[in-house]
């Protein structure tokens, strides 16, 4: 009787043959890369400059308790976000990760909730909506409200510069400015024209194709199964609701799934981006180390808030 771990190691080594039988092993430059297989193993350079899920919820937690108390100087009931840790992997987004467990169950579609998780991925911050008078004076719009002054670009800015108080590489008027929190993300995403040529990528893309043609699906890329029209909507009838998690998807999410392991799609996007970011980091080292620093700071200053030995002026 042959283990599963040997039946799968077989299976493994069946995919690659098929692959290299298709393709040429020349088309498989990444063999010796290792295989992301968990979301823990979904790393990249630039992550090094952000803070964790934890650690960021905590500064955001500290941040909107001081963007509330100061709208409630201007008579304003403002609620803002659920600042819970955000543990979507953000790096999932940039590697397209398809969890198999989701794919055995959901097909491409997600489980309940985890769109506004994957959404909030970057900047650790979940949608929350913003009224209009609530507007004027969390983003400075108007110098007064109420009869009282507003401060220099809002509440937001008042809270952030509490929080950078003391930050080394920032003058105080910078110190003073509302955080970005997705300017890494920026710099991250504006690579991705150059990503989407990497021969790698290309080579894996053609080796998960044919991963799926042996599987008994025909697609070019990731992209198109995850677009199939049969579950996907798209421009030309977007207006119509289709079904999702039939068994049809939940059989092509599961075999891709498996072809993006069993090729090692994802170390082959992950190399490429990661000798991308290391480019942004070289060009770019001097601010990313300023941002880390501030992150630091920021999450510092909101222990003190939390501990009393930050006093709020208000």
């Amino acid at each position: 009787m042959i283990s599963p771990l040997t039946f799968q190691t077989l299976r493994h080594a069946t995919v690659l043959l098929c692959v290299a039988a298709v393709t040429g092993c020349s088309a498989i430059p990444w063999i010796g890369i290792t295989t992301p297989r968990e979301a823990s193993d979904l790393t990249l350079p630039l992550d090094v400059y952000e803070l964790g899920p934890k650690d960021r919820a905590q500064v955001l937690r500290v941040r909107f308790t001081l963007i509330k108390k100061c709208m409630q100087q201007f008579q304003i009931d403002f609620q803002g976000p659920s600042t819970e840790p955000v543990y979507y992997p953000k790096n999932a987004i940039y590697l397209d990760w398809l969890d198999e467990n989701w794919a055995e169950s959901y097909g491409y579609a997600e489980p309940p909730g985890q769109a506004e998780e994957r959404s909030a991925a970057m900047s650790g911050i979940r949608s929350y909506v913003i009224q209009d008078e609530q507007s004027y004076v969390l983003w400075g719009k108007v110098k007064r409200f109420r009869g009282k002054a507003v401060p220099r670009g809002g509440c937001l800015a008042k809270a952030d510069g509490i929080l950078n108080q003391g930050a080394k590489g920032l003058s105080k008027a910078d110190s003073e400015k509302t955080f970005n929190d997705e300017e890494i993300a920026a710099l991250a995403t504006g690579s991705a024209d150059l990503i989407l040529k990497d021969e790698r990528i290309k080579a894996a893309e053609r080796s998960w194709s044919s991963c799926m043609m042996w599987a008994g699906f025909v697609y070019q890329t990731p992209d198109d199964a995850m677009g199939d029209p049969q579950w996907a909507s798209t421009v030309m009838d977007d207006q119509i609701k289709k079904p999702r998690g039939t068994q049809a998807e939940i059989n092509t999410a599961t075999a891709d799934a498996k072809c993006r392991l069993d090729t090692n799609y994802y170390g082959a996007r992950q190399a490429s981006y990661s000798d991308s970011q290391n480019k942004i980091i070289e060009k770019h080292r001097d601010r990313l180390n300023t941002i880390k620093l501030l992150n630091q700071t920021r999450l510092a200053n909101s222990a003190k808030v939390l501990s009393g030995e930050i006093v709020v002026p208000w």
